[in-house]
C-alpha cells in the first residue's frame, strides 16, 4: 500500500442544497424575477454539451422564462442562474432528477474566498 502525503485542507464554501418539487421550483423563478437583479443564465443542454450563456432575450424575466421552459421540457439538463440579492451575488445550479430538480446554491463571496 502506498502512502501519500495529503496537503492542507482546502476550505469549501457553505452550500445550500434541496430537491425542489414543481411548485417550489416555479416559486424560485418568480422570486428571482421579482426580488433579484439577474446577472446571467447558463444552460446545460446534454450529457456531453457544455453550458453556455444564453443571449439576453429582452428582460430578465424573459431570459428566466426560457430557462424554466428548457428545464421543464428536457431541452436543458441543468440551469445555472447568477443574481444579486440582499447585497450579495448568488449562484443557483438547478439539475433535473427523476424525483424533481436539485438546487445547489452558493454565495459567490464565499466561493471566491
Amino acid at each position: 500500500m502506498l502512502e501519500t502525503e495529503i496537503g492542507p485542507e482546502i476550505p469549501l464554501p457553505p452550500l445550500q442544497e434541496a430537491v425542489l418539487d414543481e411548485a417550489t421550483l416555479e416559486q424560485l423563478f418568480l422570486d428571482i424575477v421579482g426580488a433579484a437583479e439577474l446577472v446571467s443564465v447558463s444552460l446545460k443542454a446534454g450529457a456531453t454539451a457544455r453550458a453556455g450563456d444564453r443571449p439576453r432575450a429582452g428582460s430578465g424575466g424573459d431570459e428566466l422564462a426560457l430557462a424554466r421552459r428548457a428545464l421543464g421540457d428536457g431541452t436543458a439538463l441543468g440551469v445555472q442562474i447568477r443574481y444579486r440579492f440582499g447585497g450579495s451575488e448568488w449562484c443557483d445550479t438547478l439539475l433535473r432528477l427523476p424525483s424533481g430538480v436539485r438546487l445547489v446554491r452558493v454565495r459567490m463571496e464565499d466561493a471566491l474566498g
